[in-house]
């Protein structure tokens, strides 16, 4: 595909002749417009350009004046001319500095148009035949923007950045600004309050001339994490992109087993399993978004039960505003710490402590079929008696039955939220083999009939069916 840039300071002239042809039948995609010389230039630079379609008549640089300098910088990118003029001078001239052809605008038209088209590109594929491909371009100097919060506003960026600075969107939500040079920072140390509370100004640099592409798949991809993870005081003035190379760098099969070996929450409950979850955490720079999302659904699920519920309010609140790893560090802590006072209160010890949070996962995990607490106990390795007692001091003071049974109510009350499966399908899913004794439960339960509370909801469920 050629991709083709458009150059004519009248914007009206520039949509028309966009308009005018399906240019992807030719093989030429459109990847921008230009208003005049100079954007042109920075659009060349920015990105590969194969053809440009560069209007002679325009104030401040000429057409002609562009098509030299795009030539001696960028000597890949072919010219065709657009023009009112059907005078051989000025066809003459642009043929000089290299234009490959030239089409009179007011003779364009819809009936003439795949006729000039397929000449052009005819034209572009003998002047480029046996060329080598255009070097990648390399990325020398740019401003990155890491947003601080959830919902950063990218039109803040744009409101504040100079007129002539453009922006692109990475990975994980991050903006990157291209700059000519090392002299080309200064606005990031003016940039207002308003769009530093939202956004994380970062000057990138590489001095070995990374491709551009490699570097805003680099940056995309690992700038958040580098960033949480490190002290903002040492954070450098401007950051080298070597340095977001990670050297220990897990495939996502890694993560995955690691997360979920982390649900059995024993990093919570031994201090040899929070030395190495820590460790974990830290080497592999897991991406912030994942850790919060996981700290947030674990904070969800077990704050009653390890005696987090005056906490977890404020937990689930405060999460996503931790900026750095530091204070997350710190919270997960105090969090290990309130497990070892539940743990002392229930007179439990670790190991009972860990086989209990087992016994909940399983049960969680088995809710569909039938499940007795002969058959949990002898899972976690504990005989029936003494899983007894210790369950009921875990669970607050319930009986085995009934935690397994809110458990079940809690999971129909998510499925019956957020699918349109029928009462009989999530009665099923959940344990219960007659659909009017879980209805009866779940009113019991939460006061509401299971087809009530979805029509409350708006769910679009067709209920009972």
């Amino acid at each position: 595909m050629i991709k083709a840039l458009v150059v004519d300071d009248e914007k009206r002239v520039r949509q028309g002749f966009i308009s005018l042809a399906n240019w992807s039948s030719y093989g030429i995609e459109i990847a921008g417009e230009a208003k005049d010389g100079l954007s042109a230039l920075e659009a060349l630079g920015s990105d590969r350009v194969d053809l440009m379609f560069v209007d002679i008549s325009m104030p401040g640089m000429s057409g002609f004046e562009l098509i030299e300098q795009a030539r001696e910088r960028h000597p890949w990118t072919k010219a065709v001319i657009l023009t009112c003029h059907h005078e051989f001078d000025y066809v003459q001239e642009a043929l000089r500095l290299g234009a490959i052809d030239y089409i009179v605008k007011t003779l364009l038209n819809k009936n003439n148009v795949d006729e000039t088209m397929h000449r052009i590109v005819k034209r572009y594929a003998w002047e480029t035949r046996g060329a080598s491909a255009p070097p990648a371009k390399a990325f020398r100097f740019g401003a990155a923007f890491c947003p601080l919060k959830p919902g950063a506003r990218p039109d803040l960026l744009s409101e504040a950045l100079p007129p002539s600075q453009t922006i692109r969107p990475l990975e994980q939500g991050l903006w990157l600004a291209p700059m000519p040079g090392r002299a080309g920072s200064e606005w990031i140390r003016d940039l207002p309050a308003y769009v530093t509370a939202e956004w994380q100004p970062v000057r990138v640099t590489s001095a070995s001339g990374m491709p551009q592409s490699e570097a805003e798949a680099l940056i995309g991809s690992e700038l958040a994490s580098y960033l949480f993870y490190r002290d903002p005081a040492d954070v450098p003035d401007a950051l080298e992109l070597e340095e977001l190379k990670r050297k220990n760098s897990p495939s996502e099969a890694e993560l995955d087993a690691a997360f979920e070996s982390w649900k059995q929450l024993r990093w919570l409950i031994f201090t040899e399993d929070w030395k190495q979850f820590i460790e974990r955490i830290e080497e592999w720079r897991i991406p912030p978004q994942r850790l919060r999302r996981f700290l947030t659904e674990t904070a969800a699920e077990w704050s009653g039960l390890l005696g987090w519920e005056t906490e977890n309010e404020a937990f689930a609140r405060e999460i996503a505003e931790w900026r750095h790893w530091k204070p997350l560090k710190n919270a997960m802590s105090k969090a290990a710490l309130l497990v070892q006072q539940r743990m002392s209160e229930l007179s439990l010890s670790r190991e009972v402590f860990a086989s209990l949070v087992r016994a909940v996962l399983y049960m969680k995990e088995q809710m569909g079929r039938e499940l007795n607490q002969d058959d949990v106990a002898r899972r976690v390795g504990m005989s029936r008696s003494y899983f007894s007692q210790c369950f009921k001091r875990f669970a607050g003071g319930e009986q085995f039955g009934d935690a397994l049974r809110k458990m079940r109510i809690e999971r129909a009350r998510e499925l019956l939220g957020r699918t349109e499966l029928s009462v009989r399908e999530i009665a099923n899913r959940v344990g219960f083999e007659d659909e009017k004794y879980f209805s009866r439960v779940y009113r019991e339960k939460m006061g509401i009939l299971p087809t009530e509370y979805r029509k409350s909801l708006g769910a679009g469920g067709e209920g009972s069916r």
